[in-house]
């Protein structure tokens, strides 16, 4: 068997997912028994105009897409038609091998890969995943400038301070780094503000500093864990959003000395990160709020957004009580965050979310 096979065959379900959505740009997924479906982003650039065609099946590891491909291929596959689809030129460990494994678990021996399979690293006796970490020094080649496009959205300049914001005037990207619970630097997010590297490469991507790339797994952390951990810890539930803009929005709501807030940076909310907050705070609730995917209520669409969100509680309800945002009363537009729409929006919506009992 080949490292690639290793590697494969040692991708859980919600690695699969991990990757597809936050690495690959997928905006939506639904998961089944014995398969996940994803839009075809093997042949689409835009995830949204794509149909929810492309299977990845759990037992063989591998995708099939029923619409133009009709082809099998495995995630090594997906992402070289993702690069080609764009005429990028890539690099296979750089753009490929070390966006889907910890680069720390690749090493080279005599020219060739050396590969310590992921689930080792998870297994239930060690949570204590550490990820590569980076000095702070190097994000002193961005400015402390502070995107427009934020503080129009009502994000003060104090607060993309606190939060370490930054700014690449040569690239027109929002420089967002990522910290661990200790505050050690493991990553850097740039967000695209030009729409041909959004429509090309996605909205987020690690940046690369003279050929290193600050890339961590996202799955890995909860954005903002080491700032909010105090306000975590006091008032015992945490409201987890999608991604960095909300949590920074939700400070300036309440607060640096309440923002109970983090962001999972995908649409998937997994066991590593739950094993995360509870071996770190005493919870009383775990509030999901992520982006809204449907444009009105009532809808087939509403009903599946309400059925992912609550198929994400009741997996994980026996560890704590849990509840998630969904606008019944159309208050938000599609792909709104819960907090895109001020305060008071905000507040209606978590008065009137959905809550999953503890039975424990």
């Amino acid at each position: 068997m080949s490292y690639c096979d290793d590697i494969k065959d040692s991708l859980t379900p919600e690695e699969i997912i991990d990757i597809v959505t936050n690495i690959l740009g997928a905006h939506t997924y639904r998961e089944q028994e014995d398969f996940i479906i994803f839009p075809t982003i093997c042949h689409h650039i835009d995830s949204g105009d794509a149909r929810l065609k492309l299977y990845y099946y759990k037992e063989n590891k591998l995708f099939h897409c029923y619409t133009d491909c009709g082809d099998s291929f495995d995630i090594f596959g997906l992402f070289r038609r993702y690069y080609k689809l764009r005429n990028i030129e890539y690099d296979f460990y750089h753009d490929i091998l070390f966006k889907i494994v910890d680069k720390d678990s690749v090493v080279f021996e005599n020219n060739n890969y050396s590969y310590k399979p992921l689930r080792d690293k998870y297994r239930k006796r060690n949570r204590d995943i550490k990820l590569p970490t980076y000095p702070k020094n190097i994000l002193n080649i961005y400015p402390k400038l502070y995107p427009e496009e934020w503080t129009y959205e009502n994000i003060s300049d104090d607060t993309m301070e606190y939060f370490g914001i930054r700014f690449s005037p040569l690239d027109n990207k929002i420089i967002i780094p990522h910290y661990d619970i200790d505050g050690n630097l493991i990553g850097v997010r740039a967000r695209a503000l030009n729409d041909y590297d959004i429509a090309n490469f996605g909205k987020y991507m690690p940046i690369k500093i003279e050929n290193q790339w600050y890339a961590h797994h996202l799955s890995l952390n909860l954005y903002g864990i080491n700032l909010n951990k105090d306000a975590i810890s006091r008032n015992k539930r945490v409201i987890l959003f999608e991604g960095e803009k909300s949590v920074l929005l939700y400070n300036e709501f309440y607060g640096k000395e309440n923002n109970n807030s983090l962001a999972v940076c995908g649409s998937n909310f997994n066991k590593l990160q739950l094993s995360l907050l509870l071996k770190n705070f005493y919870l009383n609730e775990i509030i999901i709020a992520f982006d809204k995917e449907y444009s009105s209520y009532p809808t087939k669409e509403s009903e599946e957004y309400f059925n992912k969100m609550m198929k994400i509680c009741l997996k994980y309800k026996n560890y704590c009580n849990f509840s998630f945002i969904y606008d019944t009363k159309n208050l938000l537009k599609e792909k709104d965050s819960p907090v895109d729409k001020g305060k008071s929006t905000f507040e209606k919506l978590i008065t009137d979310r959905v809550r999953v009992k503890n039975e424990i």
